[in-house]
């Protein structure tokens, strides 16, 4: 005798077992999502407990045929629609309107009061079309008109939809709309990859040597050394959208590769390394041949910014700040730079030569007030210069003036401080 499904009260319309009889055979159903609240925007929203109806869907379990297809906004749902809860908490995988979940009878939150009551829950999207952006299906009427058919009927040759112009025609929700450059990764032995609809992913993965399609991480290291890659948006592919690709750190959007034993064919921006002395210092090995472990971001823009305390970046070795442009180091209270050595402008050259030393600036003053108060005291003696017999010395009477003047030139130099710098300080 096949089991009769009871409904609840008109707020909640999930189907629920009370007796162990009714729910004992039951098994796993699968079910078309008809609708799902996501936002308070549906229309009912406030019937299954506001912000805690959030992925709820609506469902049916005629999943060959149902309500015509191409609505333009959420569905008005009957109130004999069953709805059906998301089974995982922690991970949202909520479906789109028109894939197929199973749905499970499980225990509610009334399991004190109601030991035996069953509620559905539901399983994510069954894997259709073997597709990570959807796996949404239309009806058998809808599947018949011509437009649909090609995308989804002639699917002999592997088993896969194959579409391309970017539309299925089929409704899969009010924001979402299918694109045909969205590509699935291709997996190895021993991968788990999570993807999103949208070409962001996350590979836990490892080395892959000879590997029938090889990978840009696997020049290097022996096969199951791990490495992890998050990548944000793929790059452009003439490939068929069905056909799988792999990451390239190059040509993604977004990515951070956190390595062990790798080599990445990470190609920067910029290659200036005139800071360092080829002779005396080791530039840092470029991010295209370093082996190792490492963690490397890449994107069209980085932003670092502590909101409360610092940012510490600290090496064994070389730290290096290139740009094919300007860098910028601005600090609203000082900068400080503390080495042995400080080099400015470049680190190449013979010392003393192309290389010289910064001048100490208040040693500096000094210097040239003992040289002033010294051009005074000469001018002085020069303008009553006289010879043995008491005549004036002409030729050092008349410097004595110039003498005097430059003293006092240098005098003002020095108590004007103009040659010291108000913003940069050095030992």
């Amino acid at each position: 005798m096949a089991t009769q499904i009871t409904f609840g009260s008109t707020n909640n319309n999930s189907p629920i077992f009370s007796d162990s009889a009714q729910f004992s055979s039951l098994g796993v159903t699968p079910a078309r999502v008809v609708d799902i609240i996501l936002d308070d925007s549906h229309p009912k929203f406030p019937t299954y407990g506001e912000w805690s109806s959030i992925g709820i869907i609506f469902f049916t379990t005629n999943i060959v045929n149902q309500v015509p297809l191409g609505y333009t906004g959420n569905l008005v749902v009957n109130t004999d629609q069953p709805i059906a809860y998301p089974i995982q908490a922690n991970i949202k995988n909520y479906p789109l309107i028109n894939e197929i979940v199973y749905i499970l009878y499980l225990p509610s939150n009334e399991l004190l009061e109601k030991p035996l009551q069953r509620i559905p829950y539901y399983l994510p999207p069954i894997n259709i079309w073997n597709s990570q952006h959807h796996n949404g299906i239309p009806t058998v009427e809808q599947a018949a008109t011509q437009n649909i058919a090609d995308d989804y009927l002639n699917t002999t040759d592997g088993n896969f939809r194959q579409i391309t112009d970017n539309s299925s025609d089929v409704y899969l929700g009010t924001t979402f709309k299918e694109k045909i450059n969205t590509y699935p990764l291709l997996p190895y032995e021993g991968d788990i990859i999570y993807e999103g609809r949208w070409g962001n992913s996350i590979r836990l993965g490892s080395t892959v040597t000879d590997a029938n399609i090889p990978n840009e991480w696997s020049s290097v290291g022996d096969n199951g050394d791990p490495i992890t890659i998050l990548r944000n948006g793929q790059g452009s592919d003439p490939k068929e959208p069905w056909i799988p690709r792999l990451e390239e750190i190059n040509n993604d959007a977004s990515s951070i590769y956190l390595t062990s034993t790798q080599k990445l064919p990470l190609f920067t921006v910029s290659n200036i390394n005139d800071s360092f002395d080829k002779a005396t210092s080791s530039i840092p090995t470029s991010p295209s041949q370093y082996k190792g472990n490492q963690i490397a971001l890449n994107s069209g823009r980085l932003v670092f910014n502590a909101k409360s305390d610092s940012i510490i970046l600290s090496s064994e070795k070389s730290m290096h700040l290139t740009s094919n442009d300007i860098i910028g180091i601005d600090g609203a209270k000082q900068i400080s730079i503390s080495a042995p050595i400080v080099y400015l402008g470049s680190a190449i050259g013979v010392d003393e030569l192309q290389i010289q030393s910064l001048v100490l600036g208040d040693n500096l003053n000094k210097v040239l007030m003992s040289i002033s108060t010294f051009l005074d005291t000469l001018g002085n003696a020069l303008s009553v210069a006289t010879d043995s017999t008491g005549a004036l010395i002409i030729s050092l009477n008349t410097i004595a003036q110039p003498t005097k003047t430059l003293s006092k030139d240098i005098k003002n130099i020095v108590t004007s401080k103009n040659l010291l710098s108000k913003t940069v300080k050095t030992v």
